[in-house]
C-alpha cells in the first residue's frame, strides 16, 4: 500500500535567505526624506493643477504615504502649503541673485538674464506661486526677492559718478526689473492660452522682451523730460 506524502515543512530561515524569496524589509523613510517628497509632489500637484490641488489627502494618495504621517510632518494642508511658499521664494530668489551677478560680472547678455526669469516664472512654478500668494495674501512671503532685487539696484547707483547719474540709472534699472518681471508672471499664467489665440510660437514673448530690454535700459534721450 502506498504511504501518503508527507506536507512539505515550511522553508526555515536559512532556506529563504538561499532562495531570496523572503520579503525584504518595509522601506521606512527619514522625516528629512518624507518632507522633501512631499513638498516635490505638492510642487506637481501646483504646477498641474493648481494651489486648490495641494492637499494632504492628494500628496499622501500620490506617495503611497498615510495621511497621519503627513499631518504629522506639517501639521495641515495649510502648513504644506507655507512650507512649500518658503522653499519655491527661496529658489526663486536664488535664482534671481545668480542671474544678476552674472550680469553685474559681464559674463551674460540682456537675452540670458530674460531667459533666466522666464524659465524661473514658468517652468520653475514662480509664475503660479506668485499668483497663489496674492491672491491668498500671503504676498509678504516674496519679500526676500525684493531685498536682491534692491540690494542690485543699490549697488549700480553707487557706482554712478553723479547724483543726476544715479538718478537715471535707478529709473531704468527699475524699468527693466518691472517690464521683465511683469511680463514673465502673465506668461506664465495666461501665456500658452494668448498664444494659441493668436497663433503665436512658445518663445513668442521672451522674445520680444530680449529684443525690447535694451531699448528700455538705454540712455533716455535728453529732451524727454530725464537725466
Amino acid at each position: 500500500m502506498t504511504q501518503p506524502k508527507k506536507p512539505a515543512r515550511p522553508a526555515g530561515k536559512n532556506t529563504a535567505k538561499a532562495s531570496g524569496s523572503s520579503p525584504g524589509p518595509r522601506v521606512r523613510r527619514t522625516p528629512e526624506e518624507a518632507r522633501t517628497l512631499a513638498l516635490a509632489s505638492a510642487r506637481r500637484l501646483l504646477l498641474a493643477e493648481g494651489p486648490d490641488a495641494i492637499t494632504l489627502q492628494a500628496v499622501a494618495s500620490d506617495l503611497g504615504m498615510s495621511h497621519t504621517n503627513l499631518i504629522h510632518h506639517f501639521g495641515s494642508a495649510a502648513g504644506l502649503q507655507s512650507e512649500l511658499m518658503r522653499q519655491m521664494v527661496s529658489e526663486l530668489t536664488t535664482t534671481i541673485e545668480s542671474a544678476v551677478m552674472r550680469l553685474r560680472a559681464g559674463k551674460a547678455e540682456v537675452k540670458d538674464f530674460v531667459d533666466i526669469v522666464f524659465d524661473a516664472f514658468d517652468r520653475g512654478g514662480a509664475g503660479r506661486l506668485a499668483a497663489w500668494m496674492a491672491l491668498s495674501g500671503e504676498s509678504m512671503h516674496l519679500a526676500p526677492i525684493g531685498e536682491v532685487v534692491r540690494d542690485y539696484i543699490d549697488s549700480v547707483e553707487r557706482s554712478a559718478d553723479t547724483e543726476a547719474h544715479a538718478a537715471s540709472v535707478h529709473e531704468r534699472v527699475t524699468s527693466a526689473t518691472l517690464f521683465v518681471t511683469v511680463a514673465a508672471l502673465g506668461d506664465a499664467i495666461i501665456g500658452n492660452e494668448l498664444r494659441k489665440m493668436v497663433g503665436r510660437e512658445r518663445e513668442a514673448v521672451r522674445k520680444l522682451m530680449g529684443a525690447l530690454l535694451p531699448a528700455v535700459l538705454a540712455t533716455h534721450p535728453k529732451g524727454s523730460g530725464h537725466s
